[in-house]
């Protein structure tokens, strides 16, 4: 239950233990309730069960992973991630960097609209994308279950990898309307309703830009 559905005048007095309190005293209920007003609530609404902190989440059936080579001097959890990787994707020699083409782009990233549009409209990079999707689909199909981890690479780790990896994520967690936004709906079709757990991973997205 969020609070994003919960009634604007379920506020008041709690206790200590996140209890919501009567005006006298006595405990209502422990969530946000979305049915009563909390002084009218019986208590079949809730209590809810609290969350488990130490629950762990589920471990992801994909990792996909941007990095910028120009990075990779650098320690961090991360810093061997070619090593682990099951594929990985190197975009820095036949895809040539966004900011070399307009000088505007140098200090923006892939959170920038621009930058996804221009890396995704660059021939071949949709082609690539699908391709790694079948490729994550062939792994996915292996008799032995086994995490995979899928590397973007690109210089700084800012424009082309990123974009890339937003994409590829969209495509692997079945999400056709995000893919769609990147031109691959039609790869991201192929994931719909399998439920993988999909984490992105951005190594080198908010470092400072590379003079090179």
């Amino acid at each position: 239950m969020t609070t994003e559905n919960a009634m604007a005048y379920d506020v008041g007095p709690r206790d200590a233990e996140g209890w919501k309190l009567h005006d006298d005293g006595t405990r209502v209920h422990r969530y946000t309730c979305t049915v009563h007003d909390g002084q009218g609530c019986d208590g079949h609404c809730g209590p809810l069960p609290a969350a488990n902190p130490a629950e762990e989440p589920p471990a992801p059936d994909v990792t996909i992973v941007s990095i910028g080579r120009l990075h990779d001097e650098r320690q961090g959890e991360w810093a061997d991630v070619l090593q682990r990787a099951t594929i990985a994707v190197d975009l820095r020699e036949n895809f040539r960097d966004p900011h070399k083409l307009n000088k505007e782009l140098r200090t923006l990233t892939a959170h920038d609209q621009v930058v996804r549009d221009i890396v995704m409209d660059t021939p071949g990079v949709r082609q690539v994308l699908a391709g790694t999707a079948l490729q994550i689909g062939g792994y996915l199909a292996g008799p032995t279950a086994a995490p995979i981890i899928v590397v973007t690479q690109c210089a700084g780790g800012r424009h082309r990898a990123a974009s890339t990896a937003m994409a590829l994520r969209a495509v692997v967690a079945g999400d056709v309307e995000e893919a769609a936004e990147y031109g691959l709906a039609e790869a991201a079709e192929e994931f719909v309703g399998r439920g993988l757990v999909v984490d992105l991973v951005h190594r080198d997205l908010d470092k400072d830009v590379v003079d090179r």
